[in-house]
C-alpha cells in the first residue's frame, strides 16, 4: 500500500475510535456513577425558589442513614438517568482556562430556581467523599471535583423531573432564614 492510503485508514481507524468513545462516554449514567459515591451514608438538599414578592426563600433537607426517609430518596435519586456531553472532555481537559460563563435563566411563575444534591460517604483514608449534582431551572450539572469545575448533564424531559423533583423536596425539606 502506498503511504497516502495507510494515512488515510489510519486517520479513520481514530475517527471511529473517537466516535466510538463518544458514544460510550454520554450513555446514560445513575447518580452514584456520576458522583463516585458509592454507599452513601447522608443526602443533603438546599431547594431554592423565588416566591411572588421575587424574594428567595430556601429549604434544607439532611438525613442520614438510618433515618426515617432516607432508603426511599436515596432509591429515588439513584433512578435518575443522566447523560454526559461528549463537549465535557474538551472541557475537563482545558480546566486551567477561564470560565466560558454562564447564562443567567430566566425563571417562570411557579419554577423553582435550584436544587443542590449532595452525596457523602467515608472514604478510605477516614475523610469523608463527597458527590454533588445540582440543578438550576431546567439543566441539571454535575461537580468535578477532580478538574474543579462543574459540568452540564442532560436528562431526557430533564426540566419536567427536576421541577417535579424540587416541589416533592420543598415539601418535605425545613425553611431557612434567608436575607434578601
Amino acid at each position: 500500500m502506498d503511504r497516502k492510503k495507510v494515512l488515510y485508514i489510519a486517520l479513520m481507524v481514530v475517527l471511529v475510535a473517537l466516535l466510538l468513545f463518544g458514544q460510550w462516554y454520554k450513555r446514560p449514567l445513575d447518580m452514584e456513577t456520576i458522583t463516585g459515591v458509592t454507599e452513601p451514608d447522608n443526602i443533603s438538599i438546599g431547594v431554592i425558589r423565588r416566591d411572588k414578592d421575587m424574594d428567595l426563600q430556601q429549604r434544607d433537607l439532611n438525613l442520614s442513614a438510618g433515618d426515617e426517609g432516607f432508603e426511599e430518596l436515596l432509591a429515588q435519586l439513584e433512578e435518575l438517568q443522566f447523560r454526559r456531553p461528549p463537549t465535557n472532555l474538551i472541557t475537563s481537559a482545558l480546566s486551567f482556562l477561564p470560565s466560558w460563563g454562564t447564562t443567567s435563566k430566566e425563571v417562570e411563575d411557579g419554577d423553582f430556581q435550584h436544587l443542590m444534591i449532595t452525596l457523602s460517604q467515608p472514604g478510605a483514608d477516614g475523610e469523608q467523599v463527597y458527590g454533588y449534582v445540582g440543578f438550576w431551572v431546567d439543566e441539571w450539572e454535575y461537580r468535578d471535583f477532580d478538574h474543579d469545575i462543574s459540568l452540564p448533564l442532560v436528562m431526557e424531559d430533564g426540566k419536567d423531573i427536576g421541577q417535579d423533583l424540587c416541589a416533592q423536596l420543598w415539601d418535605v425539606a425545613t425553611p431557612v432564614e434567608t436575607h434578601s
